[in-house]
């Protein structure tokens, strides 16, 4: 038996289907645990990504050498001056 291959996008387009798909047929209380757990799922990634980029950037910029630490404040006042304003573009 030979398998299926898809791309990315098929896959994308064929969750999103059944994403609709259940979503009309389901009762309203698993689309609230779903609903619930989308935003707080969402709160976690909005908290975490700076940290990540934070993580990622400091060995390359310790590895420049003189001036790395200017660059590395440049860079987290950068990450969380970016999650902050869309923060409260997402609250407006």
């Amino acid at each position: 038996m030979k398998k299926i291959k898809l791309g990315l996008l098929p896959q994308i387009i064929i969750a999103i289907a059944l994403g609709i798909g259940a979503g009309i047929v389901s009762p309203a209380l698993p689309v609230r645990i779903f609903v619930t757990f989308n935003a707080l799922f969402s709160q976690f990634l909005n908290f975490i990504i700076p940290l990540i980029i934070v993580g990622l950037v400091t060995p390359a910029i310790a590895d420049i050498g003189k001036g790395a630490g200017k660059m590395l404040v440049a860079t987290v006042l950068l990450a969380y001056g970016a999650t902050l304003f869309s923060g409260f573009l997402r609250s407006a």
